[in-house]
């Protein structure tokens, strides 16, 4: 979110954001256990807190098992957060969504992506993966 305020959600003339999530090359059953509940908290994070900024969010690339059990969570979310996601079996569907000039040469459009890590996303990057390699595998702790 920190981002997209800096490339321009000012929230005067631009007050929502559009975000691509990429599951290319990705296992939900190749992850850790960290990264999955920590996965798990992000998503919450933004469907508690920042729900109004998001105007859709993209899966692509989305395994057909993964897209399955999307439709099966999907009941236990809220209707409007359902209404904004968008599951794409395939990333070149995005441009039926999103102009060619805003899209990523990667999706293909024309936009060219310039990476921007910030020092806090390189300290969550190190943070993660200093986790990733502990044995962390026990179940989390339930709040009672």
């Amino acid at each position: 979110m920190e981002r997209a305020i800096q490339q321009g959600c000012d929230f005067v003339t631009n007050d929502s954001i559009v975000q691509v999530h990429d599951y290319k090359a990705t296992s939900m059953f190749s992850m850790s256990a960290i990264t999955r509940r920590a996965s798990k908290s992000t998503i919450q994070l933004f469907t508690d807190y920042y729900p109004e900024l998001l105007a859709t969010k993209f899966f692509v690339n989305v395994p057909k098992v993964l897209a399955w059990v999307f439709n099966a969570i999907s009941n236990f979310l809220s209707k409007e957060t359902v209404q904004k996601f968008v599951v794409l079996g395939d990333a070149t569907e995005l441009s039926r969504y999103i102009d060619l000039d805003q899209l990523p040469e990667q999706y293909g459009g024309s936009a060219k992506l310039v990476p921007q890590i910030t020092q806090s996303e390189n300290q969550v990057v190190q943070v993660t993966n200093k986790l990733e390699a502990m044995d962390l595998n026990e179940p989390p702790e339930l709040d009672t």
